[in-house]
Protein backbone atom coordinates (compact mmCIF):
# COMPACT_ATOMS: atom_id res chain seq x y z
CA UNK A 1 0.00 0.00 0.00
CA UNK A 2 0.88 3.44 -0.42
CA UNK A 3 3.91 4.92 1.95
CA UNK A 4 5.15 8.26 2.09
CA UNK A 5 8.83 7.93 0.55
CA UNK A 6 11.46 10.31 1.68
CA UNK A 7 14.21 10.79 -0.90
CA UNK A 8 17.66 11.30 1.28
CA UNK A 9 19.98 10.15 -1.57
CA UNK A 10 20.13 10.66 -5.67
CA UNK A 11 22.36 8.17 -7.38
CA UNK A 12 24.01 8.30 -10.32
CA UNK A 13 23.44 5.73 -13.14
CA UNK A 14 26.37 3.74 -14.29
CA UNK A 15 28.41 3.02 -17.41
CA UNK A 16 29.37 -0.07 -18.24
CA UNK A 17 32.13 -2.27 -16.71
CA UNK A 18 34.62 -4.09 -19.15
CA UNK A 19 32.20 -6.39 -21.58
CA UNK A 20 31.05 -7.88 -18.76
CA UNK A 21 27.56 -7.69 -17.31
CA UNK A 22 26.83 -6.17 -13.64
CA UNK A 23 23.17 -5.53 -14.40
CA UNK A 24 21.28 -6.72 -10.96
CA UNK A 25 20.30 -5.54 -7.52
CA UNK A 26 23.06 -4.73 -5.27
CA UNK A 27 22.62 -4.51 -1.44
CA UNK A 28 24.71 -2.66 1.20
CA UNK A 29 24.75 -1.40 4.96
CA UNK A 30 25.84 2.10 5.44
CA UNK A 31 26.40 2.69 9.51
CA UNK A 32 24.55 5.43 10.98
CA UNK A 33 25.44 6.48 14.43
CA UNK A 34 24.19 3.18 16.49
CA UNK A 35 22.22 1.93 13.33
CA UNK A 36 22.85 0.94 10.00
CA UNK A 37 21.17 2.35 6.81
CA UNK A 38 20.26 -0.74 4.41
CA UNK A 39 21.02 1.05 0.41
CA UNK A 40 19.85 -1.06 -2.93
CA UNK A 41 21.23 0.08 -5.81
CA UNK A 42 19.03 -1.06 -9.27
CA UNK A 43 21.52 -0.98 -11.86
CA UNK A 44 19.94 -1.99 -15.47
CA UNK A 45 21.50 -2.43 -19.15
CA UNK A 46 20.20 -0.23 -21.94
CA UNK A 47 19.89 -0.84 -25.53
CA UNK A 48 22.75 0.44 -26.50
CA UNK A 49 24.60 -1.09 -23.82
CA UNK A 50 25.19 1.64 -21.41
CA UNK A 51 23.69 1.42 -18.39
CA UNK A 52 21.34 3.20 -15.81
CA UNK A 53 20.22 2.51 -12.25
CA UNK A 54 17.53 3.10 -9.71
CA UNK A 55 18.27 3.64 -5.99
CA UNK A 56 16.40 2.07 -3.23
CA UNK A 57 16.36 3.23 0.78
CA UNK A 58 14.19 0.46 2.62
CA UNK A 59 14.05 1.52 6.32
CA UNK A 60 13.26 4.91 4.66
CA UNK A 61 10.55 3.24 3.03
CA UNK A 62 11.77 5.17 -0.58
CA UNK A 63 12.23 2.94 -3.89
CA UNK A 64 12.96 2.92 -7.06
CA UNK A 65 14.27 6.91 -6.78
CA UNK A 66 16.01 7.82 -10.51
CA UNK A 67 19.73 7.74 -10.36
CA UNK A 68 21.71 10.19 -12.81
CA UNK A 69 25.15 9.62 -14.14
CA UNK A 70 28.41 7.89 -13.02
CA UNK A 71 32.06 7.00 -13.89
CA UNK A 72 33.72 3.63 -14.67
CA UNK A 73 37.49 3.40 -15.31
CA UNK A 74 38.52 -1.01 -15.53
CA UNK A 75 36.57 -2.51 -12.27
CA UNK A 76 36.88 0.92 -11.02
CA UNK A 77 33.27 2.34 -9.86
CA UNK A 78 32.58 6.09 -8.86
CA UNK A 79 29.06 7.68 -8.07
CA UNK A 80 29.04 11.09 -7.33
CA UNK A 81 25.47 11.72 -5.11
CA UNK A 82 25.74 15.43 -5.67
CA UNK A 83 21.89 15.13 -3.60
CA UNK A 84 23.61 15.50 -0.20
CA UNK A 85 27.26 16.38 -1.27
CA UNK A 86 28.56 12.51 -1.23
CA UNK A 87 29.99 9.74 -3.00
CA UNK A 88 30.75 6.67 -3.44
CA UNK A 89 34.02 4.59 -5.21
CA UNK A 90 33.99 0.94 -5.38
CA UNK A 91 35.79 -2.28 -7.38
CA UNK A 92 33.52 -5.03 -8.48
CA UNK A 93 35.15 -8.44 -8.37
CA UNK A 94 33.11 -9.52 -11.36
CA UNK A 95 30.66 -11.68 -10.02
CA UNK A 96 28.79 -10.77 -6.56
CA UNK A 97 30.33 -7.94 -4.95
CA UNK A 98 31.54 -4.13 -4.86
CA UNK A 99 33.62 -3.07 -2.41
CA UNK A 100 34.17 0.56 -1.81
CA UNK A 101 33.80 3.76 0.15
CA UNK A 102 30.86 6.25 0.57
CA UNK A 103 32.16 9.69 1.85
CA UNK A 104 30.13 12.76 2.78
CA UNK A 105 31.86 15.54 4.14
CA UNK A 106 34.72 14.44 6.35
CA UNK A 107 33.08 10.93 6.97
CA UNK A 108 34.52 7.90 4.97
CA UNK A 109 32.54 4.81 5.49
CA UNK A 110 32.76 1.65 4.18
CA UNK A 111 30.53 0.31 2.04
CA UNK A 112 30.40 -3.21 0.59
CA UNK A 113 27.73 -4.41 -1.93
CA UNK A 114 26.56 -7.73 -2.47
CA UNK A 115 24.34 -8.87 -5.54
CA UNK A 116 20.86 -9.72 -4.72
CA UNK A 117 19.84 -12.97 -6.85
CA UNK A 118 16.46 -12.37 -8.86
CA UNK A 119 16.45 -15.16 -11.36
CA UNK A 120 13.19 -13.97 -12.85
CA UNK A 121 14.30 -10.66 -13.95
CA UNK A 122 14.13 -10.30 -17.85
CA UNK A 123 17.34 -10.80 -19.65
CA UNK A 124 18.15 -9.80 -23.17
CA UNK A 125 17.69 -10.72 -26.00
CA UNK A 126 13.72 -10.79 -25.98
CA UNK A 127 12.06 -12.75 -28.34
CA UNK A 128 9.79 -10.00 -28.11
CA UNK A 129 9.08 -6.49 -29.54
CA UNK A 130 10.41 -3.64 -27.13
CA UNK A 131 10.52 0.24 -27.00
CA UNK A 132 11.21 2.90 -24.77
CA UNK A 133 7.96 5.35 -25.46
CA UNK A 134 7.31 9.09 -23.92
CA UNK A 135 3.88 10.71 -24.49
CA UNK A 136 2.23 13.98 -22.56
CA UNK A 137 -1.00 14.75 -20.99
CA UNK A 138 -3.57 16.92 -23.10
CA UNK A 139 -1.84 19.71 -21.92
CA UNK A 140 1.07 18.77 -21.77
CA UNK A 141 1.52 20.15 -17.85
CA UNK A 142 2.53 16.40 -17.27
CA UNK A 143 5.77 13.93 -19.34
CA UNK A 144 5.55 10.32 -18.79
CA UNK A 145 8.17 7.88 -19.52
CA UNK A 146 7.54 3.53 -19.71
CA UNK A 147 7.89 0.60 -21.73
CA UNK A 148 5.78 -1.05 -24.20
CA UNK A 149 6.55 -4.50 -25.33
CA UNK A 150 4.28 -6.54 -27.46
CA UNK A 151 4.66 -9.95 -29.72
CA UNK A 152 6.97 -9.93 -32.88
CA UNK A 153 5.23 -9.57 -35.97
CA UNK A 154 2.90 -6.94 -37.82
CA UNK A 155 -0.83 -8.25 -36.27
CA UNK A 156 -2.78 -6.08 -33.54
CA UNK A 157 -2.79 -7.24 -30.13
CA UNK A 158 -4.87 -6.71 -27.24
CA UNK A 159 -3.09 -4.90 -24.55
CA UNK A 160 -2.98 -3.94 -20.87
CA UNK A 161 -1.57 -0.98 -18.83
CA UNK A 162 0.22 -2.16 -15.20
CA UNK A 163 -1.40 0.38 -13.06
CA UNK A 164 1.44 0.36 -9.91
CA UNK A 165 0.35 0.00 -6.30
CA UNK A 166 1.52 2.89 -3.68
CA UNK A 167 3.86 5.00 -3.48
CA UNK A 168 6.63 6.71 -6.39
CA UNK A 169 7.53 3.80 -8.47
CA UNK A 170 9.30 2.98 -11.71
CA UNK A 171 7.91 1.21 -14.05
CA UNK A 172 9.56 -2.16 -13.48
CA UNK A 173 7.89 -1.82 -9.94
CA UNK A 174 11.61 -2.29 -8.58
CA UNK A 175 10.98 -2.95 -5.10
CA UNK A 176 14.08 -4.72 -3.06
CA UNK A 177 16.01 -6.22 -6.17
CA UNK A 178 12.29 -7.26 -7.68
CA UNK A 179 11.00 -6.01 -10.75
CA UNK A 180 7.51 -6.95 -10.53
CA UNK A 181 5.54 -5.37 -13.39
CA UNK A 182 8.20 -5.98 -15.87
CA UNK A 183 8.10 -10.09 -14.70
CA UNK A 184 4.41 -10.25 -15.56
CA UNK A 185 4.73 -7.77 -18.82
CA UNK A 186 7.81 -10.31 -20.17
CA UNK A 187 5.38 -13.47 -19.25
CA UNK A 188 2.16 -11.90 -20.34
CA UNK A 189 3.87 -10.13 -23.76
CA UNK A 190 5.49 -14.65 -24.43
CA UNK A 191 2.01 -15.25 -24.16
CA UNK A 192 0.40 -12.79 -26.98
CA UNK A 193 -0.77 -9.46 -25.08
CA UNK A 194 0.64 -6.33 -25.46
CA UNK A 195 2.39 -4.31 -22.50
CA UNK A 196 2.55 -0.58 -21.35
CA UNK A 197 4.33 -0.54 -17.87
CA UNK A 198 4.81 3.51 -17.60
CA UNK A 199 7.04 5.35 -14.27
CA UNK A 200 4.90 6.69 -11.54
CA UNK A 201 4.88 10.84 -11.64
CA UNK A 202 8.59 11.96 -10.35
CA UNK A 203 9.67 8.10 -10.99
CA UNK A 204 12.07 7.69 -14.32
CA UNK A 205 11.10 9.59 -16.85
CA UNK A 206 8.02 10.82 -15.96
CA UNK A 207 7.33 13.95 -14.89
CA UNK A 208 6.13 15.23 -11.06
CA UNK A 209 4.04 17.55 -12.32
CA UNK A 210 3.21 21.66 -10.75
CA UNK A 211 0.67 19.70 -7.78
CA UNK A 212 3.11 17.40 -6.42
CA UNK A 213 1.97 17.53 -3.14
CA UNK A 214 -1.79 17.38 -3.19
CA UNK A 215 -1.88 14.90 -5.71
CA UNK A 216 -4.32 11.44 -5.10
CA UNK A 217 -5.82 8.69 -6.74
CA UNK A 218 -7.98 10.16 -8.42
CA UNK A 219 -5.23 12.23 -10.23
CA UNK A 220 -3.29 8.78 -11.09
CA UNK A 221 -6.72 7.92 -12.78
CA UNK A 222 -6.37 10.75 -14.99
CA UNK A 223 -2.56 9.13 -15.68
CA UNK A 224 -4.21 6.40 -16.93
CA UNK A 225 -6.54 7.84 -19.07
CA UNK A 226 -3.53 9.60 -20.81
CA UNK A 227 -1.95 6.22 -21.28
CA UNK A 228 -4.82 4.57 -22.80
CA UNK A 229 -4.96 7.64 -25.35
CA UNK A 230 -1.65 6.84 -25.69
CA UNK A 231 -2.27 3.37 -27.12
CA UNK A 232 -4.86 4.12 -29.05
CA UNK A 233 -2.57 5.90 -31.30
CA UNK A 234 -0.66 2.75 -31.92
CA UNK A 235 -1.24 0.62 -35.27
CA UNK A 236 -0.16 -2.24 -33.54
CA UNK A 237 -2.40 -3.03 -30.73
CA UNK A 238 -6.10 -3.82 -30.93
CA UNK A 239 -8.57 -1.16 -29.69
CA UNK A 240 -11.37 -3.35 -28.74
CA UNK A 241 -9.46 -5.27 -26.45
CA UNK A 242 -7.54 -2.31 -23.92
CA UNK A 243 -7.20 -3.52 -19.89
CA UNK A 244 -5.90 -2.47 -16.80
CA UNK A 245 -3.77 -4.88 -14.34
CA UNK A 246 -4.00 -2.99 -11.35
CA UNK A 247 -1.93 -3.72 -8.40
CA UNK A 248 -2.66 -2.68 -4.60
CA UNK A 249 -4.08 1.05 -4.95
CA UNK A 250 -3.64 0.30 -9.03
CA UNK A 251 -6.63 -2.40 -8.08
CA UNK A 252 -8.75 0.82 -6.84
CA UNK A 253 -7.35 2.87 -9.74
CA UNK A 254 -8.74 0.75 -12.65
CA UNK A 255 -12.27 0.50 -11.67
CA UNK A 256 -12.04 4.45 -11.47
CA UNK A 257 -10.84 4.55 -15.18
CA UNK A 258 -13.33 1.95 -16.13
CA UNK A 259 -16.42 3.16 -14.78
CA UNK A 260 -15.32 6.51 -17.24
CA UNK A 261 -14.33 4.69 -20.40
CA UNK A 262 -16.53 2.21 -22.10
CA UNK A 263 -12.94 1.57 -24.22
CA UNK A 264 -11.95 -0.29 -21.54
CA UNK A 265 -12.87 -4.10 -21.97
CA UNK A 266 -11.03 -5.65 -18.98
CA UNK A 267 -9.66 -5.46 -15.41
CA UNK A 268 -7.37 -7.32 -13.41
CA UNK A 269 -7.67 -6.34 -9.90
CA UNK A 270 -4.96 -7.82 -8.12
CA UNK A 271 -4.79 -7.18 -3.99
CA UNK A 272 -7.12 -4.25 -4.97
CA UNK A 273 -8.25 -2.53 -1.42
CA UNK A 274 -11.83 -2.68 -2.21
CA UNK A 275 -13.07 -2.21 1.46
CA UNK A 276 -11.60 1.17 1.61
CA UNK A 277 -8.49 3.12 2.43
CA UNK A 278 -9.55 3.22 6.41
CA UNK A 279 -10.06 -0.29 7.21
CA UNK A 280 -6.86 -1.15 5.34
CA UNK A 281 -5.27 1.44 7.20
CA UNK A 282 -6.34 0.01 10.29
CA UNK A 283 -6.04 -3.54 9.70
CA UNK A 284 -2.58 -2.88 9.08
CA UNK A 285 -1.99 -0.88 11.78
CA UNK A 286 -3.61 -4.05 14.14
CA UNK A 287 -1.62 -6.48 11.98
CA UNK A 288 1.86 -4.17 13.69
CA UNK A 289 0.77 -4.18 16.82
CA UNK A 290 0.03 -7.44 17.08
CA UNK A 291 3.55 -8.23 15.72
CA UNK A 292 5.16 -6.30 18.32
CA UNK A 293 3.85 -8.05 21.10
CA UNK A 294 0.56 -6.17 22.07
CA UNK A 295 -1.93 -8.44 22.89
CA UNK A 296 -5.27 -8.83 20.61
CA UNK A 297 -7.54 -6.96 23.24
CA UNK A 298 -5.32 -3.98 23.33
CA UNK A 299 -4.96 -4.03 19.13
CA UNK A 300 -8.87 -4.08 19.12
CA UNK A 301 -9.24 -1.33 21.05
CA UNK A 302 -6.63 0.87 19.40
CA UNK A 303 -8.84 -0.43 16.14
CA UNK A 304 -12.31 0.94 17.08
CA UNK A 305 -10.56 4.22 18.23
CA UNK A 306 -8.90 4.41 15.38
CA UNK A 307 -12.11 3.97 12.98
CA UNK A 308 -13.98 6.32 14.76
CA UNK A 309 -11.00 9.06 14.11
CA UNK A 310 -10.47 8.14 10.22
CA UNK A 311 -14.27 8.16 10.01
CA UNK A 312 -13.91 11.92 11.21
CA UNK A 313 -11.90 13.04 7.99
CA UNK A 314 -15.06 13.03 6.09
CA UNK A 315 -16.96 15.80 7.70
CA UNK A 316 -13.95 18.16 9.49
CA UNK A 317 -13.55 20.84 7.37
CA UNK A 318 -9.74 21.77 8.66
CA UNK A 319 -7.29 20.73 11.46
CA UNK A 320 -9.22 23.28 13.95
CA UNK A 321 -12.33 21.02 13.63
CA UNK A 322 -10.79 17.75 13.49
CA UNK A 323 -9.02 17.98 16.89
CA UNK A 324 -12.37 19.39 18.60
CA UNK A 325 -14.01 15.92 17.40
CA UNK A 326 -11.01 14.04 18.40
CA UNK A 327 -11.03 15.40 21.61
CA UNK A 328 -14.36 14.31 22.41
CA UNK A 329 -13.88 10.29 20.53
CA UNK A 330 -10.51 10.17 22.39
CA UNK A 331 -11.85 11.02 25.76
CA UNK A 332 -14.86 8.60 25.33
CA UNK A 333 -12.93 5.94 24.34
CA UNK A 334 -10.39 5.95 27.00
CA UNK A 335 -13.30 6.02 29.46
CA UNK A 336 -14.17 2.92 28.31
CA UNK A 337 -11.12 0.90 28.73
CA UNK A 338 -9.24 -1.24 30.96
CA UNK A 339 -5.70 -0.14 33.00
CA UNK A 340 -4.39 -3.22 31.49
CA UNK A 341 -5.17 -1.57 27.73
CA UNK A 342 -4.51 1.11 28.15
CA UNK A 343 -0.82 0.52 29.46
CA UNK A 344 -0.60 -1.95 26.76
CA UNK A 345 -0.99 1.12 24.38
CA UNK A 346 1.07 3.34 26.33
CA UNK A 347 -1.70 5.65 26.80
CA UNK A 348 -0.89 8.73 29.19
CA UNK A 349 -2.81 11.86 29.02
CA UNK A 350 -3.36 12.44 24.91
CA UNK A 351 -0.97 9.79 23.78
CA UNK A 352 -1.74 6.12 22.11
CA UNK A 353 1.10 3.84 21.69
CA UNK A 354 3.60 6.15 22.25
CA UNK A 355 2.41 9.74 19.98
CA UNK A 356 0.80 12.47 20.45
CA UNK A 357 -2.64 11.84 19.23
CA UNK A 358 -3.36 15.00 17.67
CA UNK A 359 0.30 15.26 16.02
CA UNK A 360 -0.35 11.50 14.89
CA UNK A 361 -3.78 12.47 13.23
CA UNK A 362 -1.97 15.59 11.60
CA UNK A 363 -0.04 13.91 10.23
CA UNK A 364 -2.41 11.54 8.24
CA UNK A 365 -5.11 14.72 7.42
CA UNK A 366 -2.52 16.82 6.13
CA UNK A 367 -1.43 14.54 3.47
CA UNK A 368 -4.54 14.96 0.54
CA UNK A 369 -3.20 11.82 -0.99
CA UNK A 370 -4.07 10.39 2.52
CA UNK A 371 -7.12 11.95 3.14
CA UNK A 372 -8.32 11.09 0.44
CA UNK A 373 -7.65 7.06 0.52
CA UNK A 374 -9.38 7.17 3.72
CA UNK A 375 -12.26 9.00 2.56
CA UNK A 376 -12.98 7.52 -0.80
CA UNK A 377 -15.15 4.69 -1.30
CA UNK A 378 -14.28 2.45 -3.85
CA UNK A 379 -17.62 0.36 -4.35
CA UNK A 380 -18.95 3.86 -5.60
CA UNK A 381 -17.30 3.32 -8.89
CA UNK A 382 -16.95 -0.82 -8.72
CA UNK A 383 -20.69 -0.86 -8.89
CA UNK A 384 -20.22 1.02 -12.62
CA UNK A 385 -18.17 -1.48 -14.41
CA UNK A 386 -19.30 -3.75 -16.53
CA UNK A 387 -16.64 -4.91 -18.51
CA UNK A 388 -14.87 -8.07 -17.77
CA UNK A 389 -13.46 -8.02 -14.12
CA UNK A 390 -10.84 -10.26 -12.62
CA UNK A 391 -9.85 -9.97 -9.06
CA UNK A 392 -7.19 -12.11 -7.44
CA UNK A 393 -5.80 -11.26 -4.02
CA UNK A 394 -2.92 -13.87 -2.49
CA UNK A 395 -4.09 -15.38 1.01
CA UNK A 396 -1.69 -14.54 2.74
CA UNK A 397 -1.47 -11.20 2.15
CA UNK A 398 -0.54 -8.99 4.96
CA UNK A 399 -1.32 -5.86 3.39
CA UNK A 400 -4.69 -6.04 1.93
CA UNK A 401 -6.61 -8.47 3.42
CA UNK A 402 -7.87 -11.18 0.59
CA UNK A 403 -11.15 -12.69 1.99
CA UNK A 404 -13.02 -9.53 3.26
CA UNK A 405 -12.06 -7.39 -0.04
CA UNK A 406 -12.77 -10.19 -2.35
CA UNK A 407 -15.82 -11.11 -1.17
CA UNK A 408 -17.21 -7.72 -0.71
CA UNK A 409 -15.64 -7.39 -4.61
CA UNK A 410 -18.10 -10.19 -5.48
CA UNK A 411 -20.68 -8.63 -3.24
CA UNK A 412 -20.65 -5.55 -5.37
CA UNK A 413 -20.62 -7.19 -9.27
CA UNK A 414 -23.03 -9.54 -7.95
CA UNK A 415 -25.42 -6.62 -6.74
CA UNK A 416 -24.95 -4.39 -9.76
CA UNK A 417 -25.56 -7.44 -12.04
CA UNK A 418 -21.95 -7.53 -14.38
CA UNK A 419 -22.33 -10.41 -16.21
CA UNK A 420 -18.22 -11.53 -16.76
CA UNK A 421 -16.30 -11.43 -13.51
CA UNK A 422 -14.39 -13.91 -11.41
CA UNK A 423 -13.06 -13.39 -7.45
CA UNK A 424 -10.33 -16.13 -7.17
CA UNK A 425 -8.13 -15.97 -3.61
CA UNK A 426 -4.47 -17.52 -3.99
CA UNK A 427 -3.20 -20.39 -1.61
CA UNK A 428 0.21 -19.43 -0.64
CA UNK A 429 0.58 -16.47 -2.15
CA UNK A 430 1.37 -12.93 -0.34
CA UNK A 431 0.91 -9.23 -1.47
CA UNK A 432 3.17 -9.29 -4.51
CA UNK A 433 2.32 -12.63 -5.30
CA UNK A 434 5.24 -14.12 -4.30
CA UNK A 435 5.07 -17.88 -2.81
CA UNK A 436 5.26 -17.03 0.76
CA UNK A 437 5.66 -18.31 4.47
CA UNK A 438 4.02 -15.87 6.48
CA UNK A 439 3.34 -12.86 3.98
CA UNK A 440 5.25 -10.63 5.92
CA UNK A 441 6.87 -7.65 4.02
CA UNK A 442 10.01 -8.68 5.61
CA UNK A 443 9.51 -11.33 3.91
CA UNK A 444 9.87 -9.73 0.46
CA UNK A 445 13.45 -9.23 0.21
CA UNK A 446 13.93 -12.59 1.17
CA UNK A 447 12.16 -14.64 -1.30
CA UNK A 448 14.39 -15.34 -4.36
CA UNK A 449 10.92 -15.76 -6.69
CA UNK A 450 9.43 -12.10 -8.01
CA UNK A 451 6.41 -13.64 -9.03
CA UNK A 452 4.74 -17.05 -8.98
CA UNK A 453 4.58 -18.08 -11.95
CA UNK A 454 1.22 -19.80 -11.57
CA UNK A 455 -0.84 -16.57 -10.47
CA UNK A 456 0.84 -14.92 -13.96
CA UNK A 457 -0.64 -18.23 -15.95
CA UNK A 458 -4.17 -17.29 -14.32
CA UNK A 459 -3.83 -13.30 -15.54
CA UNK A 460 -2.38 -14.50 -19.00
CA UNK A 461 -5.10 -17.29 -19.13
CA UNK A 462 -8.04 -15.11 -18.01
CA UNK A 463 -6.98 -11.88 -20.44
CA UNK A 464 -6.30 -14.15 -23.35
CA UNK A 465 -10.56 -16.12 -22.94
CA UNK A 466 -11.67 -12.40 -22.25
CA UNK A 467 -10.01 -11.00 -25.91
CA UNK A 468 -11.12 -13.43 -28.38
Amino acid sequence: MKKIFICVLTLIGINQLKAQDITGSWRGALPVGNKSLQIIFNINKKADNTFNATFDSPDQKAFGLPCNKTSVIKDSLFVEIAMIGGSYKGVWNGKDSISGTFRQGSSNLTLKLKLMLRPQTPKPPFNYFSEEVEYDNADKSLHYGATFTRPNGSGKYPAVIIITGSGTQDRDGTLFGHKLYWVLADYLTKNGIAVLRVDDRGAGKSSLGSNSKNVTSLDFSYDVETSLNYLETRGDVDKKHLGLIGHSEGGIIAPMVAARRKDVSFIVMWGGPEVGGAQINTEQNAYQLRKSGVDSLAADAFSNLHNQILALFTTAENQEALDKQISLVFDSWKKAQSQKTLDALYVKDNSIVGQDIFSMYHGMYNIPWMRFFVTYKPEQDLSKVKCSVLAINGEKDTQVDAKSNLSLIKEILTKSRNKHFEVKPLPGLNHLLQTAQTGDLSEYETIEETMSPAAMKIISDWIKIHTK
